[in-house]
Parts: structure tokens; C-alpha cells; sequence
């Protein structure tokens, strides 16, 4: 074999082997970085690959996982605090219990295909002893929130009161109206004309005596026309699109019914936007009832008010709780820069 050759291939392995060093390197780099210790508690730990692979089943993007590292690492250190008093308590979870729910899990969420069930598990990296021990961990520390929550009994009638007296404008009302309409559309592009001559001829039969409903139920061309132009709901004014309708509807007394008018069409336009459609159609409008603004009495919000505190008080007695076991615990986090 000439010298050239010789130089030429052994040129060629110190390139191959530069390139599997590379790799080598690279790999062991991503290693040593999924295996970074982030937090412990106590003598358990919790790697940067445990944090990453639980933000990545939400698809987090990097900028997001860089962002929430600390909130999911506080999240699994509240967790693993949760099930160290656990057991410090001296209780234990059965193990039927824990395969009754690996069973139902199973059969809820696989449809009871274990081929399936087996590839999904692979897929997040775990084995099926790792999945039993989530779903132990899970359920202990489910009981121990469980524990700590606060029953509404113990939320008194002068704290909901008060709440009620301070946060007053979260329970204020709108003025609201539910309205009757009779609609003349444009079905072969009639003038505005047209459209108008039809409305004031069925108005003069409604002051003649005809009922707004009858009249609803045999003129135009509204959707509500077989419900005799009932809209069926109360709305307040930003639930109504149109400037006309809206200006017109809450003009009118209860009972009251409106002049015809002339209103622009709006249309849902492909960009999901909504827009004049650059067609017209005249309305008569009645008020079937109106209501004005003001607050939902006290006895209509009392549970919403006692669910409120009760969640209150249980954050913050969960948090207090959570910081005696940091305090009594050996707690250490050192997320990656």
C-alpha cells in the first residue's frame, strides 16, 4: 500500500474517531443533564429529566420549560413533602387499593389493552413499577389535600356577609331585556323601500288589534318566526351585535313596541371576524320584559361566597401546613441556569 494511502486512511480514522468522540461527548453531556439533581427532600431526590419529561407531555417550548422550571419543581417538592408526613404518620395505602386503580386506569383510559397500555408507558420512558408507584403517590397525596381541606360549615354567616358587603360589584347585574322581533329580509335584493312598506302595513295591523305575536308568526322572515318572534333569553347590550337593534331595544319600555327601522346585516367573515354584510332588513322590535341593574341578593351567592372562603382558607392552610414540613425537612433546589 503506497505511503499516500496509508496517510490518506489513517487521516480518515482520526476524523471517524473525532466524530464518535463528538458523539460520545454529546451524548454523556445529555446524560449528566437529565440526571442533574434539582431538588432533594430529605433522601429523595428529583432530576432535571423528571421536571423536563412532565413539561414536555404538556409540549412546553424551551423558552416555556425555562420559564415554569421552578413552579413544577416547587410542585413535586410540595408533593414529595406531602407523602414524607405520610408516612411519618405511620399510615400505608394497600397494595389491593393501588391495583384496584391501576386496574381501572387500565380499562378507563386503554380500553383495557395492555399492548397499548405497555407502548404508551414506553413511550414516556416508564416501566410499569414506576407507573404503580405515580399512581401510590398520587392517591396519598390526594388524601393528604384531603385532610387538610375546610368544611364550609366552618365558614360563618358574618365572614360571608362581609365578603359579600366588600366585593359587592362581582355579583352586580346589567339591565337586561328579552325581546320579540319581526324581521324583513332582502330575499331577492328588494329595495329598502319595499322592506319598508312591508313592516309599516304589518305595524298598522298590530294597531288595529292583531297581536305582536300573531303578527310574528305569519310576516317576514326572522329565525325566531316560529316562536312568534320570541328571541326566548334576556340579553343585556353587549350581548347585542348590532348598534341598531341595540339602540332600538333598550329605547322601549316594557311592552312597548318600536317603529320599524332599518338594520346593516352583519356576517361571520373566514377570518372568524364579523362584519357588515352590506345587506339591509327592517325590524319591529317588542320589549316582552326588561329588567334593571343592580346585585344578586346575598341568598343567591351565599354558596358561590362559602366555596369562595372555604378554598381561601384552604391554600392557605395547605401553605402553612407545607412550610412546617420544610422547616422540620431537609429541602435543597438547584435548578440548572
Amino acid at each position: 500500500m503506497g505511503i499516500k494511502v496509508k496517510s490518506y486512511l489513517f487521516k480518515l480514522f482520526i476524523f471517524l474517531a473525532g466524530i464518535s468522540g463528538f458523539q460520545y461527548k454529546s451524548i454523556c453531556a445529555e446524560l449528566i443533564e437529565l440526571n442533574r439533581v434539582v431538588a432533594k427532600v430529605n433522601e429523595r431526590v428529583v432530576t432535571w429529566g423528571e421536571i423536563e419529561n412532565a413539561m414536555t407531555l404538556l409540549n412546553f417550548t424551551e423558552t416555556e420549560k425555562i420559564s415554569r422550571a421552578n413552579e413544577f419543581v416547587d410542585g413535586k417538592v410540595d408533593r414529595l413533602l406531602s407523602i414524607a408526613a405520610f408516612y411519618e404518620k405511620g399510615m400505608n395505602i394497600p397494595s389491593s387499593f393501588i391495583e384496584q386503580e391501576y386496574n381501572k386506569r387500565l380499562i378507563r383510559e386503554f380500553n383495557g389493552d395492555r399492548k397499548l397500555f405497555r407502548d404508551t408507558l414506553r413511550s414516556k420512558g416508564l416501566s410499569q413499577l414506576e407507573y404503580r408507584k405515580e399512581i401510590e403517590e398520587e392517591i396519598i397525596y390526594s388524601h393528604m389535600l384531603s385532610t387538610r381541606r375546610r368544611l364550609k360549615e366552618e365558614i360563618s354567616p358574618d365572614k360571608v356577609e362581609a365578603h359579600y358587603q366588600k366585593n359587592k360589584n362581582q355579583f352586580k347585574t346589567e339591565e337586561k331585556i328579552q325581546l320579540g322581533e319581526i324581521a324583513f329580509s332582502q330575499i331577492a335584493g328588494e329595495p329598502e323601500t319595499v322592506l319598508l312598506q312591508q313592516a309599516h302595513k304589518t305595524l298598522k295591523e298590530i294597531k288595529e288589534g292583531q297581536s305582536f305575536e300573531d303578527a310574528a308568526l305569519k310576516n317576514g322572515q326572522s329565525p325566531f318566526r316560529d316562536k312568534s318572534g320570541d328571541w326566548g333569553v334576556m340579553v343585556s347590550e353587549r350581548e347585542i351585535r348590532s348598534d341598531e337593534i341595540r339602540e332600538q331595544a333598550f329605547s322601549l319600555n316594557k311592552g312597548e313596541i318600536s317603529k320599524p327601522f332599518i338594520v346593516s346585516i352583519l356576517e361571520r367573515r373566514p377570518d372568524g371576524s364579523v362584519g357588515d354584510s352590506g345587506k339591509i332588513a327592517v325590524y319591529i322590535l317588542k320589549a316582552i320584559d326588561r329588567t334593571v341593574a343592580g346585585f344578586k341578593p346575598l341568598d343567591e351567592v351565599r354558596t358561590q361566597i362559602e366555596r369562595e372562603l372555604a378554598s381561601e382558607i384552604e391554600a392557605r392552610s395547605h401553605r402553612q401546613w407545607l412550610n412546617r414540613l420544610k422547616r422540620d425537612a431537609y429541602v435543597r433546589v438547584t435548578l440548572p441556569q
